[in-house]
């Protein structure tokens, strides 16, 4: 049982290897688990609503020592994934697991 209580005290130490991202709005974060939903965007005087939607993700795992990250999370892809010109509007998600599992999500919302 102290193994586990050691194991875990560990991993909180290193949640903060797997920072969450960088935007004008970023909400509070948690040790254990965090899901958060922020606009990459504060100004919203010109903004169109918009249905049409794409999305594009980057995940990153990591363990002990090593960490892996892969995938696309640009705005291209993103626009690629919705099949759409012109990006009205974007946000993005992250998800944390302990910090040892991150998942960050763009969404891009405009026009096709």
């Amino acid at each position: 049982m102290k193994k586990v209580f050691a194991i875990l005290f560990v991993m909180l130490l290193l949640q903060g290897c797997v920072s969450p991202p960088r935007a004008p709005f970023v909400p509070s974060t948690g040790a254990i688990y965090t899901n958060i939903k922020a606009p990459l965007k504060i100004n919203y005087d010109k903004t169109k609503y918009s249905d049409l939607s794409g999305q594009a993700s980057t995940v990153h795992i990591a363990l002990y020592y090593f960490s892996f990250a892969f995938g696309d999370a640009s705005l291209k892809q993103a626009l690629k994934d919705g099949l759409l010109e012109k990006a009205d509007y974007v946000d993005y998600e992250w998800t944390s697991v302990l910090g040892m599992f991150g998942r960050l999500t763009v969404r891009a919302y405009g026009q096709n």
